[in-house]
């Protein structure tokens, strides 16, 4: 281990962690934004990859001062990759957002995964409001570690799930794919990019999870990673299906899943904490303020009267999730 010269005590030694983003033109400003949250809030060194596909576009200069100021790097790149080669069959109603920049999140974090130990891969839907202290949970010996998805994963979107996995030989832990740390020595030695590119042939044929699948890569990955996953606490990657509970107001990462994001704001959906965040971002890079008058959470407490019942049902998930990770067994693979 490496010792300080001036004290001659230990000092540590940590991973090299690269945070990736891949985005199109329609997602550039809330992929600043989410690259500002992580930046302000974690306190070890990133490597920010700023993928772009189909447009070129500079992170303002003030932004990335701002990361050096925090001693992260960002490096904003052409995607220099092509889609996959299968048709993608573009989602309709509710899932129209999700399109095919999806399916490059696997070619980013290949390309990463030569140079770097671990890949920190975020969707721009994301805003940290803590320190996701990305380098204690490295170490583990899975491929990926990430959330379990709280919309899929607990069986509330389609509570057949848990029958498929069991019927398809597949892990029922399914997890989100919007936050994911990936393990390069792992990815490169079980070929994750070989076994993705053959699980999304699978994956247009039939999803073995969901019989109206509204994913493109989510199902692949966790088809491509399956057990060789470590679940991550909860609150490291609270979906907006959870919206009002308890896990939502004291998330460190938010995932804003869904067509609406966190800009623009909306008061029925922004309460006084993501309000603050998005200001002290705006004041700290120069980014846009968002935009709109803020009656300061009063809209966002009568939409909770409004959704209580389905707070009340992602609530009875959450605490179920939270007597399963007390289990003996979950205890001794943490």
């Amino acid at each position: 281990m490496l010792s300080n010269p001036s004290t001659g005590s230990p000092l540590q030694s940590w991973p090299r962690i690269a945070a990736a983003y891949v985005c199109d033109a329609n997602y550039h400003d809330i992929t600043l934004y989410s690259v500002a949250s992580f930046a302000r809030s974690h306190s070890r060194p990133l490597d920010f990859y700023f993928f772009q596909v189909g447009y070129r576009k500079d992170v303002p200069a003030r932004l990335k001062d701002f990361l050096v100021s925090r001693n992260h790097t960002i490096r904003v790149l052409e995607a220099p990759f092509a889609r996959p080669t299968p048709e993608i069959r573009e989602r309709p109603g509710k899932h129209r957002h999700i399109t095919g920049t999806a399916l490059l999140k696997e070619r980013a974090i290949g390309e990463l995964s030569q140079a770097y130990d671990y890949v920190l891969y975020l969707d721009g839907d994301v805003l940290a409001f803590g320190d996701l202290h990305c380098e204690e949970v490295t170490g583990f010996s899975q491929i990926a570690a990430a959330c379990l998805d709280l919309s899929i994963g607990t069986g509330i979107y389609d509570p057949l799930i848990f029958d498929r996995c069991s019927a398809a030989g597949l892990s029922a832990r399914y997890f989100n794919s919007g936050l994911m740390l990936i393990n390069s020595r792992r990815w490169r030695e079980t070929e994750a990019e070989r076994r993705f590119l053959e699980n999304l042939e699978r994956h247009l044929d039939q999803c073995p999870y969901m019989g109206a699948c509204p994913t493109h890569d989510q199902c692949v990955f966790n088809m491509t990673f399956d057990s060789d996953t470590m679940l991550l606490p909860a609150s490291l990657n609270v979906q907006k299906c959870a919206l009002h509970t308890h896990a939502w107001r004291t998330a460190t990462v938010r995932h804003y899943t869904g067509p609406r994001k966190f800009l623009p704001m909306r008061a029925r959906t922004c309460d006084p904490r993501e309000h603050r965040l998005l200001c002290a971002i705006s004041r700290e890079t120069g980014l846009p303020a968002p935009k709109g008058i803020y009656d300061h959470g009063l809209s966002y407490l009568v939409n909770q009267v409004r959704r209580r019942r389905e707070i009340a049902k992602y609530e009875d998930a959450l605490a179920q999730l939270a007597i399963d990770d007390m289990q003996p067994e979950n205890l001794d693979a943490g």
